[in-house]
């Protein structure tokens, strides 16, 4: 994100709905909008234009260092070809209604648009290739490789909840970060955290519940070595999973959401973490459909918690294995009463934290506090810059 702040509260009017941009830091921006999904689109191509665009050169020169030959240019052919947008408007109208204004607004195809929305499909494209992907080892424990994330939650009912997420990814994704908090024409808000408006990865839902998600690395290389194909007509595009678990009313809504489909370009794994209900996390899986599971302290990383894969060791997605199992054993001691320092102390430890690579890292680590339906989201990048609070009231 530019170093000079745009603003710190800049007040706007698009399209006759309500528009705020606040300049958290030179690497946060909060926008908050009332409107609706293609609206929304709109108006961050409006504010935050140049940072989008920015950001997708970023982006076409990182895939041609994971793999030679790797362009923007050719993802999107590949989109183009299987008509993603397409699919996208007629899966989840809400997500393809978003890109389509974003998409306008910036003159630019929305293939395009999702082909850095739907980067963990680059990612595996190179990792198919030869080039970069989740098969890399570390050893030792080495900020420039490749890396993912990592979570850890507790809710059990009581009417308060609380969560961490480490969120590793690109170099190129520690700065332009977007978070849109945006009141949709149902007059419900939902809280989404991305990368240039491109690349959601958390935030909160419309009924009031943080939710996180992580790569299924395992689940990718699957298809890969079974030789199935990443993007094909009949795929509901990532991008609705990414976009559609905002509507939720409930934590048992993330599953409904899932099951819509059964057949997606990418695999991930979401937790809902509701005041009132204990967690809900669910995977969609390469062939053996949904996996549901739930309870009072749940975690994961980036291989799936209910199948194991001979191919996943201990150093397969950035130490998967390891940094489920550290999870794991800081989940024993938490409770209800863990308090958010403890959570940000544990989180920034080795395994699970990355640090700041030149090619890969810890792109942001987040502690979301949850009180009935109002959420707090608290946000650190690096030691050089606040911590910033963000709210869905």
């Amino acid at each position: 994100m530019q170093k000079t702040l745009i603003a710190l509260a800049l007040a706007v009017s698009a399209f006759g709905a309500q528009a705020e941009l606040i300049q958290h830091t030179d690497q946060i921006a909060e926008i908050k909008f009332t409107g609706s999904n293609y609206e929304l689109g709109k108006h961050v191509g409006e504010v935050a234009g140049d940072q989008v665009l920015t950001a997708m050169g970023r982006f076409d020169k990182v895939m041609g260092i994971m793999l030679e030959g790797l362009s923007l240019d050719k993802i999107t052919k590949t989109f183009e070809e299987n008509d993603v947008h397409a699919k996208l408007m007629e899966t989840s109208p809400h997500a393809g209604q978003y890109i389509k204004g974003l998409a306008e607004s910036l003159n630019v195809s929305p293939n395009r648009l999702l082909a850095v929305g739907m980067a963990d499909e680059a990612v595996l494209e190179s990792q198919r290739n030869g080039g970069m992907g989740f098969l890399e080892s570390e050893a030792p424990h080495d900020p420039s490789a490749p890396s993912k994330c990592t979570i850890f939650a507790y809710a059990d009912g009581s009417g308060t909840a609380w969560g961490h997420y480490n969120y590793d990814y690109m170099a190129i994704n520690y700065e332009q970060l977007l978070v849109m908090n945006h009141t949709d024409v149902d007059g419900k808000t939902k809280v989404v955290q991305t990368w240039a408006g491109l690349l959601p990865y958390g935030g909160v839902t419309k009924g009031g519940q943080a939710i996180v998600g992580n790569t299924l690395a395992d689940e990718g290389t699957a298809r890969q070595l079974d030789g199935g194909e990443i993007i094909e007509k009949d795929s509901t595009p990532s991008f609705h999973l990414a976009w559609e678990i905002y509507e939720g009313q409930k934590p048992q809504d993330l599953a409904k959401i899932y099951a819509m489909y059964d057949k997606y370009t990418a695999y991930y794994s979401y937790t809902a973490i509701g005041a009132n209900s204990e967690l809900v996390s669910v995977e969609n899986t390469y062939a053996d459909g949904l996996h549901i599971t739930g309870g009072k302290a749940l975690t994961h990383a980036n291989h799936s918690t209910t199948k194991h894969h001979k191919f996943v060791d201990k150093a397969f997605g950035s130490k998967s294995l390891v940094r489920q199992k550290a999870a794991d054993e800081f989940m024993k001691k938490a409770s209800i009463n863990t308090t958010k320092e403890e959570a940000f102390a544990f989180a920034k430890t080795e395994p699970v934290w990355k640090g700041r690579g030149d090619m890969m890292g810890t792109v942001t680590t987040t502690h979301f506090r949850v009180n009935g339906k109002k959420v707090d989201l608290y946000m650190r990048t690096d030691d050089d810059h606040k911590e910033v609070r963000i709210s869905n009231y």
